[in-house]
């Protein structure tokens, strides 16, 4: 009677389909993990390029006050008239104050566009006159806001006033 040799299965090179399926699961689990790491950092990201937009908006619009202050004539750009007060194409393109020049908000950039969210939807914004309760006077006042629902600043409102 013959015996097997099974020394040669031993000696075969490769892996078993037991390793195999182990070695694939780490892999799917670091990359699952990775990937939610991602879409959290990126989400964040996202949400800090939104609110440094939204600054840029106001201090640009600020400077464009103070030029306007020292022309006699204090006031920010208008708010648009649209339903959600959004800063789109044809607010953006609308002269400011065809009195003083015939510079459109985003003649203010330097890029010569207003920002946008990371979705590249237009912020909302608004500019009123209050009374200064602590100073006295007249304080104007800008709002800013991100209505766009699929943004990771949504509902956010910046409000800054002189």
């Amino acid at each position: 009677m013959m015996q097997k040799d099974n020394t040669n299965n031993r000696n075969k090179k490769g892996f078993t389909l037991l390793e195999l399926v182990v070695a694939v699961s780490l892999i799917g689990i670091l990359l699952g993990g990775g990937f939610v790491r991602y879409s959290k950092v990126t989400r964040s990201a996202q949400k800090e390029i939104n609110r440094a937009n939204m600054v840029m908006i106001q201090k640009t619009f600020f400077q464009y006050f103070y030029r306007m202050h020292l022309n006699g004539n204090p006031h920010f750009p208008p708010t648009p008239q649209n339903t959600d007060k959004l800063m789109d194409t044809p607010w953006c393109s609308t002269v400011i104050d065809s009195n003083m020049a015939l510079t459109t908000p985003n003649d203010l950039f330097a890029n010569k566009k207003v920002p946008t969210n990371n979705m590249g939807n237009p912020f909302s914004y608004e500019t009123f006159m209050e009374p200064d309760t602590i100073m006295g006077g007249t304080a104007y006042t800008i709002l800013i806001k991100d209505l766009d629902t699929d943004s990771p600043t949504n509902g956010e409102i910046y409000r800054f006033s002189i």
